[in-house]
């Protein structure tokens, strides 16, 4: 639930934890900031501003992320989750986070293959989960036409390796530190994956307008 706004930034941060991603507007939440904590491995949404609408909001925001990401929803409280790994992926969840909040609620969240269209060719990229020995291997592969394709796939690997957090098992294969399956969570980071340099200037473009709205919001030090 929203919290009171007369708690000091001190006591906010030690009810909810560490700050994972702050996000300065949500255009479907009239505007309002928000921001997802976590703490001993349960991860809150949170807004300074209150209300039923609010409230609302929050737990809409933490279900599509539940389902962006293969998260689990807590029993205990409507805008908690929490990776059923084990391990938070604070690099990979930014991404999951902007969909659920930047994405309108009336898109409905994909499934199927695990797949995106590459930008710098004709090929569609895409990854396979498979098990193995409790373990979940994901292979990236590629379809279709492009002039070097091996070249786009291991960058697109190398990518989720950056950006996914995930561990890289073999030329075209990978798997997350936790050994989990998020085949979520790999569609949510690969159109990132594919394009390393257009991803890091989105990162500096959110990290600036993140320190702008921590410290508007009195989180500067």
């Amino acid at each position: 639930m929203a919290s009171n706004t007369k708690e000091s930034v001190s006591q906010i941060l030690a009810r909810l934890g560490r700050c994972l991603e702050l996000i300065s507007i949500d255009p479907y939440g009239d505007e309002m900031s928000v921001g997802f904590y976590e703490k001993d491995g349960v991860v809150t949404v949170w807004s300074f501003k209150e209300g039923k609408d609010v409230s609302e909001r929050l737990e809409e925001i933490r279900n599509r992320i539940v389902g962006f990401g293969d998260l689990a929803i807590s029993k205990d409280n409507p805008h908690e989750f929490y990776f059923p790994g084990g391990t938070v992926y604070p690099r990979a969840f930014k991404f999951i986070a902007r969909n659920a909040v930047e994405k309108s609620p009336l898109i409905p969240i994909p499934d199927g293959r695990i797949e995106v269209k590459d930008l710098k060719s004709d090929m569609v990229l895409f990854a396979t989960p498979r098990e193995e020995n409790g373990t979940w291997i994901y292979t990236v592969g590629g379809e279709g036409e492009a002039e070097r394709p091996q070249l786009r796939i291991r960058a697109t690997v190398a990518g989720l390796v950056r950006y996914g957090e995930m561990e890289k098992i073999g030329d075209t294969e990978l798997k997350f530190p936790c050994s989990s399956r998020y085949d979520q969570l790999v569609r949510s980071v690969l159109p990132y994956a594919r394009n390393v340099s257009g991803t890091e200037d989105m990162l500096e473009s959110d990290e600036s307008r993140g320190q702008m709205t921590t410290g508007t919001l009195g989180f500067s030090q």
